[in-house]
């Protein structure tokens, strides 16, 4: 009886599992057979049959599916993560005391996109393609995204000890910031030095278009004649922002186009409302701006509208659906593949800049290096006595894992920026 009331528990746990797999068009139920199966069996013997909860099972599931598809850039966001991610692409994200970085997750590993102009972060030292290794001196490798940021923010005026990883560098550092209140308005504006406007925009919200015609109009009024639109360490965001912002600049025309799975094709246009039609304008990249950044650039550079300033783009042409789920959690999901006006792919290839200036940096190869310099240097310092007698090898070594970061990144002259104010001063014959 008790055996039977076992099985009994085993199916229903088997049901549960068995629901969380997407089966194909047209699929029966029996396909599965196998699969619920296996998960009865192990309910019914296993060992440890305490690891086998429904909830975990379902769990693991559905990250073993997300796995085998093999796509970046669909994922399963938990319930916290996805109310957070929502509110940020929706612009009404409030201030928040932390330390003014953007970060992500790639390949498994929490990698700084950029910090904030004039934030902790910012004057700290932090560097785009920073991987963070610890928190507070706390491994920080079995974390999620969310968790890692809950950890870094804090109150202000406090101190948080970040442990980052950077190619070139053989060993993790850490570095110190001093939390501060962070403004998560996705447009920053200013008069440049120079006489032209500059507006770097963080990322693409709700509210990005409407803030993005409202600081236009501002340095239209400081007398700006030219513009830079710097979309640097921009990881993307909203579609239907990064064409308001296109809309700015572009009268007429499409801004990006693509196929879903069903073969519909979609052609988003340009709003015709633009206010900037005349503004000369150059816009800045590199290998961290990515997706609705690449919308923008892409689509500017085929109007012939921007000349492009950098290094080649971060290349994620995928377009993706934000997908509620009934738990409360969400599934962020690859619908199509998009391409620019001209029907270029960006996916693996990104935007070629126009002037390109400073080294191309490949993002998933930034973290890796990172990681295998790290685990290199730290098998070394385990294994230095024995290869004292291989003086070429050890010699090398040496070098490679005393190599200390630069004193103070953020104090260094921003030729990028400099070469899109000569790029300006020649269109407008300054």
């Amino acid at each position: 009886m008790a055996r039977q009331l076992s099985g009994m528990r085993a199916a229903a746990g088997a049901a549960v599992v068995a629901a969380a797999l997407i089966a194909a068009p047209g699929c029966a139920q029996e396909e599965h057979g196998e699969f619920v199966e296996v998960v009865e069996v192990l309910q019914e013997d296993f060992v440890d049959r305490d690891k086998l909860s429904a909830t975990e099972m379902e769990r693991a599931g559905i990250e073993g599916l997300l796995e085998y598809l093999d796509d970046p850039y669909t994922s399963y966001l938990s319930p916290e993560r996805f109310e957070a991610f929502n509110h940020a692409l929706q612009g009404n994200e409030p201030d928040f005391e932390g330390v003014g970085a953007s970060v992500t997750e790639v390949d498994g590993q929490i990698i700084v996109l950029g910090p904030l102009p004039g934030s902790p972060a910012f004057h700290a030292g932090l560097m785009a393609g920073d991987v963070l290794v610890s928190v507070d001196g706390t491994s920080i490798e079995q974390l999620t995204l969310e968790e890692v940021v809950a950890l870094i923010r804090g109150p202000k005026g406090t101190e948080v000890l970040l442990g980052v990883s950077r190619a070139g560098i053989s060993r993790p550092v850490e570095i110190p910031i001093v939390r501060d209140t962070i403004s998560v308005s996705s447009v920053h504006a200013q008069l440049h030095s120079s006489g032209f406007g500059y507006i770097r925009l963080s990322s693409f919200d709700a509210e990005t278009g409407a803030d993005l015609q409202a600081a236009i109009a501002d340095l239209r009024g400081s007398g700006a004649e030219g513009l830079v639109l710097d979309l640097r360490n921009n990881g993307g965001g909203l579609v239907n922002a990064a064409v308001d912002v296109v809309s700015e600049f572009v009268p007429e025309g499409p801004v990006l186009r693509w196929t879903d799975a069903d073969g519909n094709e979609t052609v988003l246009e340009v709003s015709g409302e633009g206010t900037a039609y005349d503004l000369p304008l150059v816009v800045l990249v590199n290998g961290f701006s990515a997706s609705a950044s690449e919308v923008v650039s892409g689509a500017l550079q085929d109007h012939e509208r921007a000349r492009i300033v950098g290094t080649r783009t971060f290349g994620k042409g995928a377009v993706n659906l934000l997908h509620p789920l009934e738990s409360g959690a969400g599934l962020n999901l690859t619908v199509a593949r998009w391409l620019t006006p001209d029907g270029r792919t960006i996916e693996g290839d990104g935007i070629e800049p126009d002037v390109r200036v400073g080294s191309e940096v490949d993002v998933r190869a930034h973290g890796r290096i990172g990681e295998l310099t790290r685990d290199l240097c730290a098998a070394y310092e385990e294994e230095a006595e024995s290869l004292g007698r291989q003086s070429a090898v050890a010699e090398a070594l040496d070098t490679l894992c005393d190599i200390q970061p630069e004193s103070d990144p953020a104090s260094f002259p921003d030729e990028q920026l400099e070469a899109a104010v000569l790029e300006l001063s020649r269109m407008t014959g300054r």
